[in-house]
């Protein structure tokens, strides 16, 4: 029997490639290393890099605008307390009305001065046991029960919407305010004249002035709409930060504004 034909061979230089039983040498490609690299990598991942710079123009250009862009409705307020404010449409629409007429311009210039409101139901531990006592008009137990996990989501989230910068001028229960103020911007940095009543609060070893109490004010003893919200909300002005509207210099003017026009 005849010994199996030997592969045949091509030398094309000095470098083999291999073509079913025939090998091939071909030469190097005039590129260093590094070309070689990338050269291999984009081969194998092409797609998977397209894909990947695609996702990441695509965020950079909506954080850009995002951050730049004035907030919808002219200016956004958060309203945060033992109250589930949302389900009264009427309510909220007549809250809306009686806070855009303080505003001082129509800033996005859609024929209505406009009030955006984000609210959290949001209760205290104290809060939430004295809902469980309650009784009712004869003394029978009548108890409200709120359900602490959903509790505290919705403070997680009131916090992670502050911290969008979206929106400055919040409503909010005395001890959310208070649990928050050293996230809110002295009153006597923004304002001439601090009005009467001032809420003042201890922030880094100095009693500041950081809020102004709703049922003190004009506001709320001349809006029927504003009486919804319970009288010792503390209306406050959040502290601008890097990210968001509120690092917009003329945007977070506006929310300076309102603020100023409602507690005078």
């Amino acid at each position: 029997m005849q010994e199996p034909e030997k592969k045949k061979e091509e030398k094309l230089e000095g470098r083999e490639l291999t073509f079913g039983d025939t090998v091939v040498k071909r030469a190097d490609r005039p590129h260093g290393k590094v070309y070689r690299w990338l050269d291999n990598f984009w081969y194998h991942h092409k797609w998977k890099t397209i894909i990947s710079l695609f996702v990441v123009v695509v965020l950079v250009v909506c954080t850009v605008q995002m951050c730049g862009r004035p907030p919808a409705g002219d200016v956004k307020v958060i309203l945060s307390g033992p109250y589930n404010l949302m389900t009264n449409e009427n309510g909220v629409s007549d809250l809306q009305k009686c806070l855009g007429g303080y505003l001082a311009a129509d800033y996005d210039e859609n024929g209505i001065r406009q009030v955006d409101i984000s609210s959290y139901s949001v209760y205290s531990e104290a809060q939430i046991k004295a809902l469980a006592e309650n009784v009712d008009e004869n003394g029978d137990p009548a108890p409200i029960i709120i359900n602490t996990q959903s509790n505290s989501s919705n403070y997680q989230n009131l916090i992670t919407y502050m911290q969008t910068g979206d929106a400055s001028v919040m409503f909010l229960d005395p001890w959310i305010f208070e649990q928050l103020k050293n996230h809110m911007t002295r009153l006597d940095t923004v304002l001439d004249d601090l009005p009467e009543n001032v809420v003042t609060a201890p922030v880094e070893e100095q009693t500041v002035p950081l809020g102004v109490r709703l049922g003190d004010t004009a506001l709320y003893r001349e809006n029927t709409a504003m009486q919804v919200l319970p009288a010792d909300t503390v209306i406050c002005l959040a502290a601008p930060i890097l990210g968001g509207n509120s690092s917009n210099q003329e945007i977070y003017a506006r929310s300076v504004a309102l603020y100023a026009a409602l507690v005078q």
